[in-house]
């Protein structure tokens, strides 16, 4: 059943004051706030309707009423007014963007908090895994005479070092015919193409720093291994107890006992990308859409990142079900943009 023009305008008044104030909402208050040159009786029975449609909820007898998940759907797709950010907004993230790190896990951490900052909501981002993950390049150099230091960069960006102690001295142009070996041997192979023998034979042709070779091979076996599942980092979790909806505290415990569950938190993204069609890059998952009982009171905005060679990340911000959907997408939007240009512009430009 489509709505009334009236009906559709006092549904987005109801969302828009329970956002702003969580607190049930009344006739009168949307017949003194709104537009909608009608009486508070008329309001009343028309919420009335819109509670019988399924799209209000009211949670105490003689209270006002608040959004459902199907208030709240229909106002993500259809109300909502796109949200303009302000100078001081739009400014913090591009100065955030503008910012060069050498490292993408750094870069993913320090961004996930300036989102969480900027939204005053919980947020995770996800580091896709797959087992795809090759190492693109080996550095490696000296440290001193009996240190080296190998730096691993893998396909999708990942930076990662090791401190290795040598068991025979070496020079410079030794360390870098071992770089230079490791490259030939091992750069553009998965974790299942770097075999037993393939390490033999590099190390064999390395001569006295034959266990460098091995010990770095083996090394970059395990990076790739710990980039199959994907990695999630979480932060801004103590956002959720600003919150009234989370007041009781074993409310919020579940929530957040959730929330630090790599697991749980890896199947539920997964599972809402692969049935959400909503377009656009923005994505929305609310209250009883989410399958998992401690999101059921909860809202989900989703946006993702470009790794480059088909890979994609997420980020997620997690807040109560009222969370002010149009700032949130708006802010995260920009913020993705500015993202995916910095990642292509530092990490994937050839």
């Amino acid at each position: 059943m489509s709505l009334s023009d009236r009906k559709r305008r006092i549904l987005k008044a109801i969302v828009d004051e329970y956002i702003e104030n969580a607190e049930p909402v009344g006739s009168k208050i949307i017949a003194a706030r709104s537009r909608l040159d009608v009486s508070p009786a008329t309001i009343r029975n028309e919420m009335s309707e819109l509670e019988e449609l399924g799209y209000l909820e009211q949670p105490h007898i003689s209270a006002g009423r608040i959004p459902s998940t199907a208030g709240y759907r229909l106002y993500v797709n259809e109300l909502m007014q796109n949200y303009a950010l302000s100078v001081s907004e739009a400014e913090a993230i591009n100065m955030a963007l503008r910012t060069q790190m050498l490292e993408l896990e750094k870069m993913l951490r320090e961004f996930g908090s300036l989102v969480s900052r900027l939204t005053n909501y919980t947020t995770y981002t996800l580091m896709p895994g797959g087992s795809s993950e090759s190492v693109k390049k080996f550095d490696v150099f000296l440290a001193d005479s009996q240190t080296a230091i190998a730096v691993i960069v893998t396909s999708s960006g990942l930076l990662k070092n090791k401190r290795i102690k040598l068991c025979s001295p070496a020079d410079d142009s030794e360390i870098s015919a071992v770089a230079n070996l490791l490259n030939t041997y091992f750069t553009n192979r998965t974790l299942d193409d770097i075999s037993l023998s393939l390490i033999k034979r590099a190390s064999f042709e390395a001569g006295h720093l034959a266990p460098l070779v091995t010990e770095i091979a083996s090394f970059a076996g395990e990076v790739l291994d710990s980039t199959r599942e994907g990695d999630v980092y979480l932060d801004g979790i103590s956002s959720i107890l600003r919150h009234p909806e989370y007041r009781d505290p074993e409310k919020a415990q579940e929530l957040l006992t959730y929330l630090t569950d790599k697991k749980g938190i890896l199947r539920h993204t997964h599972e809402h990308f692969s049935q959400d069609s909503s377009p656009g890059g923005i994505r929305f998952s609310i209250g009883t859409e989410n399958s998992d009982e401690p999101l059921r009171d909860a809202g989900i905005v989703y946006g993702t990142y470009d790794l480059g060679k088909n890979l994609q990340g997420v980020i997620g911000i997690v807040g109560p079900r009222r969370m002010d959907y149009a700032k949130v997408a708006a802010n995260l939007n920009y913020f993705i943009t500015g993202f995916n240009k910095l990642l292509k512009d530092s990490f994937f430009n050839e």
